[in-house]
């Protein structure tokens, strides 16, 4: 009985002490960067679409972008023990994903007031066609996703100071609204050579007209729905607090450069996936052996079309 009474009164003290070390462990965090926040971005970019069809012949303009978004971000942190406390410190490493939507636009104009390449005609016999454009080709385009990122961010956001930051990341985006337009006409003869030595225009059945014909009809070009991308973007943070109360800042401003370029392309390939091959006919007739700039989107044709794209990125994360 007394070997019990001692056991007991031995394991109450032992308790009692572990109890009593465990109530002064405290856990202290360091709280100038933010283990979640909230950011709430904003960008204009300068996209370019680019495939093998838009070649030397065709001028591309400068084309615009603009994103928004709103990511959840969470900030990695170590578990040490100093002094008998416990202490959470952050890593140079973050998580985050989030939602947004973007929009790219671009147009192109072809650059040539004539073209003219090697054709085989409905009988097989060899010319050489000339076209004209009394208008210029051009064609635009303009697209908008609604985009799910998610990055590995190199950093530290402080709350007391500005810092750098470093992005890494992926995006899938969902094709929301698309839209194509292409304007312009030509005209078009046929050179022979032996052994008939003539130029022939005005023939509706060999597909030679001198009245102009619309280069674009009821053009409708296949996109991808759903687009891949990869992002990189480097910038600083500046929080955004008060110097003299001596407070920690709960938003932080971040600018700096993004860079995303499309991993998937954001067209599907022409019917034609050879690209020596015109994927559609002159008036019904026939082939060109040249790709040629009407009845078909020579931004979002041939196999398939990416984009690059570069601009500014601005940001405000909210701290909590």
């Amino acid at each position: 009985m007394k070997k019990i009474v001692f056991i007991l009164s031995v394991f109450c003290i032992v308790a009692t002490a572990m109890y009593a070390q465990s109530e002064s462990l405290i856990i202290k965090e360091r709280v100038a960067v933010p283990k979640s926040s909230f950011v709430f971005n904003l960008g204009y970019n300068f996209p370019s679409i680019s495939n093998a069809l838009i070649n030397s012949n065709w001028d591309k303009n400068m084309g615009t972008g603009m994103e928004f978004g709103v990511d959840y971000r969470k900030q990695f942190r170590t578990t040490a023990m100093e002094d008998d406390d416990i202490v959470l410190t952050p890593t140079w490493f973050a998580m985050g994903v989030g939602l947004g939507i973007s929009y790219f636009s671009q147009s192109a104009t072809f650059n040539k007031g004539s073209h003219e390449f090697d054709y085989k005609d409905r009988d097989e016999d060899p010319c050489t066609v000339n076209l004209t454009f009394p208008e210029t080709p051009k064609e635009s385009v303009s697209l908008t996703y609604l985009d799910v990122p998610l990055y590995l961010e190199i950093g530290k956001p402080s709350r007391v100071k500005t810092s750098a930051y470093l992005k890494l990341g992926v995006k899938a985006s969902l094709l929301v609204s698309d839209k194509f337009s292409g304007t312009g006409t030509y005209t078009s003869t046929g050179d022979y050579a032996a052994p008939f030595y003539v130029n022939l225009y005005d023939i509706k059945e060999l597909g030679y007209t001198s009245d102009p014909q619309p280069c674009y009809n009821n053009i409708k070009p296949e996109l991808s729905p759903f687009v891949i991308w990869g992002s990189i973007s480097a910038g600083v943070n500046i929080p955004l607090n008060n110097l003299e109360k001596n407070k920690l800042a709960s938003w932080i401003f971040r600018i700096g450069a993004k860079i995303d370029y499309s991993l998937t392309p954001i067209s599907k390939a022409s019917k034609d996936s050879d690209l020596e091959l015109a994927s559609q006919p002159l008036n019904g007739v026939s082939r060109f052996t040249d790709p040629y700039p009407f009845n078909q989107s020579n931004m979002l044709g041939g196999d398939g079309s990416k984009i690059f794209s570069f601009g500014l990125s601005l940001g405000m994360i909210y701290c909590f």
